[in-house]
């Protein structure tokens, strides 16, 4: 009898180990062959492109997001509008896209599907039936139920609400300049824009600005435990605790968004005798839902006497995950374009002068009326294309997330210009927003500089072709990005002119970081104004499910004066 026969089971094992690895080695060959004649930096036989990504997460600040890598690998290996990294066995092979031309080919002509790689953070924190994710018929069909709710003409008629909940992120922020306290900022944001999404979207005050909300407080525990797309440590995800609070989050927040349905969907029998003047996210969704032929009429009464008495369940299922789709996107966005558009108009005094001067212009330097001019005008805040410029050159300069999709066989991506073609099978497509927003190529030598005047109507003709895309481009464009853009609008008239807002990561003593110089890997890229110093930037993104301000963005707030009368919203 020989060994193997006297232990069977050892051998089974062996036979099984010897398996595996032998398919981890055949597995990697192909995976290193793939990049054979592709645009890339050089490839580790074993490594990939790890190494190289590593080396850059030590160059920059503690939690930095990964975007950065993508925007420091093109400049370090001389790469063109697109190129290839490879993490596997860790992560998902990309095409790094940054180059408008091909962006529109992956989001408007082609339209390749989202990546199966988003569906891990999304689904924990909206679930399986949010727009973000779905396809085809499917996607088409909820996209056209909801997008009656966040049209420009309808968000108009829901301002009265977005400009409470401003008035109270201003009663915040001057309860803190009272105190003269260092606070995060973010914090307060995010409080205030998730206000808003309850408001817009369901009629209801979360009041998270002022005391605990269940939904509030579960969402945010929920985004902590929301493993990122790119994660700076791979063994992040492995959390064995990650399941069960995901569930748990997912239980509390359903509870109160049916409560909050079902309230919402009794309140549409009041509605037959009257005609309203505003109508909900949800009201038009619903609306959209029962009677597909009205899914864009603005003035109906109320429900029909074929009204059902009970929410249909597939609409509620649906329904239950956009709703938490908007509350996670929507306070993303805003509340981190919130922070930085206070933080650059502090550190850039002649922004600040011009965009308070335009409020005065119009609103008046009575800031006690401004409230009560936006109520009863709201189509003032049209007449801020200054403000709209710091919003949208904000965005730029700090975009908080990018586009993820999945490439096809047989599909490929080509450079009009030099008609060089790239394979997207097999590969995660990253619109590289934050690498086309820096670029020098499409913005020029001032690329990195804040510089709110680019996005102003008489310099339209120098914004490059399809450059901007924090809410990205193409059929699937963000639905919320006109919500974002108005109650961004809202916030920064009830705030700039009655205070000064400023950094303070003084504060933070052990935040070292900050304080270093840039390494000298870095210096001769932001010397010639290729990428922008990270290390300079205090404020700078840090990976937290999404692109979040460093450390929250501790700030201090002091009150103004106008004239020789303290400033009241």
């Amino acid at each position: 009898m020989n060994v193997f026969q006297a232990h069977p089971i050892a051998t089974a094992v062996l036979v099984l180990i010897a398996g595996l690895i032998g398919r981890f080695i055949t597995t990697l060959y192909r995976q290193r062959r793939t990049f054979k004649d592709l645009p890339s930096p050089p490839l580790d036989p074993i490594w990939g492109h790890l190494k190289i990504m590593g080396k850059y997460s030590d160059l920059c600040p503690r939690g930095a997001h990964p975007h950065l890598y993508g925007h420091f690998i093109q400049k370090e290996y001389n790469l063109g509008p697109a190129f290839y990294l490879s993490s596997w066995p860790f992560g998902a092979d990309a095409l790094v896209i940054q180059d408008p031309e091909l962006a529109q080919q992956v989001t408007t002509q082609l339209v390749l599907p989202k990546h199966e790689t988003l569906k891990d953070v999304i689904y924990a924190l909206s679930g399986e039936n949010n727009m973000l994710t779905l396809e085809g018929a499917e996607w088409k069909r909820w996209r056209s139920i909801f997008n009656p709710g966040f049209s420009a003409a309808n968000l108009m008629t829901l301002v009265p609400g977005i400009v409470d909940s401003a008035a109270v992120f201003a009663d915040v922020l001057d309860r803190h300049a009272q105190k003269g306290d260092v606070f995060p900022l973010e914090e307060a944001a995010t409080k205030v824009t998730v206000d808003i999404i309850g408001k817009v979207v369901l009629d209801h005050s979360f009041n998270s600005q002022e005391s605990k909300n269940e939904l509030v407080e579960a969402f945010l525990s929920q985004v902590r435990w929301t493993p990122s797309l790119l994660p700076a440590n791979p063994l992040d995800p492995l959390n064995p605790m990650r399941p069960f609070m995901q569930r748990y989050n997912k239980w509390r927040m359903d509870r109160y968004l049916n409560r909050l349905l079902d309230e919402r969907f009794a309140s549409r029998a009041g509605a037959q005798s009257r005609k309203p003047r505003k109508k909900t996210v949800i009201d038009l969704a619903l609306q959209s839902y029962l009677d597909p032929s009205e899914a864009d009429e603005r003035t109906r009464e109320g429900p029909s006497e074929e009204t059902p008495q009970h929410m249909d369940p597939t609409f509620r299922s649906y329904a239950l995950d956009q709703l938490k789709l908007f509350v996670f996107a929507g306070h993303d966005t805003t509340s981190s374009t919130i922070c930085y558009a206070l933080h650059l108009l502090s550190t850039h005094p002649a922004c600040l002068a011009a965009i308070r001067a335009e409020h005065d212009s119009v609103f008046g330097p009575d800031l006690s009326q401004t409230a009560a001019l936006i109520k009863s005008s709201p189509h003032l805040l049209n007449a801020l294309p200054y403000t709209l410029a710091v919003i949208r050159e904000v965005l730029r300069l700090y975009p908080p997330a990018s586009s993820v999709r999945r490439g096809l066989p047989g599909v490929y991506l080509q450079d009009p210009k030099t008609g060089e073609k790239y394979p997207t099978d097999g590969f995660l497509v990253w619109v590289h927003a934050l690498g086309m927003h820096r670029s020098p190529d499409l913005w020029g030598p001032d690329a990195q500089a804040f510089k709110p005047e680019r996005f102003l109507l008489e310099n339209a003709a120098s914004v490059p072709k399809d450059a901007w895309r924090p809410f990205e481009k193409g059929p699937r464009n963000c639905i919320g990005q006109e919500l974002a853009l108005l109650e961004a609008r809202v916030i920064l008239v009830m705030t700039v002119r009655r205070f000064d807002v400023r950094a303070a990561y003084e504060s933070l003593g052990g935040r070292k970081e900050g304080k270093r110089e840039t390494p000298e890997g870095l210096k001769k890229w932001v010397e010639e104004g290729l990428v922008y110093d990270v290390w300079a930037d205090e404020a700078y993104q840090q990976l937290r499910a999404t692109a979040k301000p460093a450390e929250g963005m501790p700030v201090r707030v002091v009150r103004r004066t106008h004239g020789s009368k303290e400033q009241r919203t």
